[in-house]
């Protein structure tokens, strides 16, 4: 354990650095963004050292440790206000893909309420007008609420 303790009081920049790599190889290994900012951190503690080579270990850690959390935060932060921009926003959200997609009604929607056939997964709908819809009428998807799709009747005149 002394030998330990012994060591933290020799900590120079170079093990910072080093330190900074290992985290930057495990995020390359498991890619998540989320070592990225410790490891910033871990790298701007060394070129401290570097320049004050005298700093205690314990204020080395402190400071490391009050980094990495408030640029991790802050990164999170920022990810969350400027969502990544995609060519496929709605890829992962089958339901939400469906808005806007015209069709014909295989089964009527008694009570406004049914199941319609999209591709090969059948799904409940309703109208969102609450009234009833006869099989063979034209539809619009408006939305999805969960896993229901809210259908719009379509006038005979905008049938092309």
């Amino acid at each position: 354990m002394d030998a330990y303790i012994a060591w933290l009081w020799e900590i120079s920049y170079w093990h910072w650095w080093a330190f900074a790599v290992l985290l930057i190889a495990l995020e390359i290994l498991a890619p998540s963004t989320l070592l990225i900012w410790p490891a910033a951190s871990a790298f701007a503690i060394g070129l401290v050292i570097a320049v004050a080579p005298g700093l205690d270990w314990r204020i080395q850690v402190l400071v490391f440790a009050v980094l990495a959390v408030i640029s991790t935060f802050f990164w999170q932060r920022w990810r969350q206000r400027r969502p990544a921009e995609t060519d496929s926003p709605t890829l992962n959200l089958r339901g939400e893909s469906y808005i806007g997609r015209r069709l014909t009604l295989g089964e009527g929607l008694p009570e406004g309420r049914g199941r319609i056939q999209l591709d090969d997964t059948w799904w409940l709908a309703e109208n969102e007008t609450g009234k009833a819809i006869d099989a063979g009428a034209r539809v619009e998807i408006v939305a999805v609420d969960s896993a229901v799709l809210k259908l719009r009747r379509l006038a005979a005149e905008s049938v092309a």
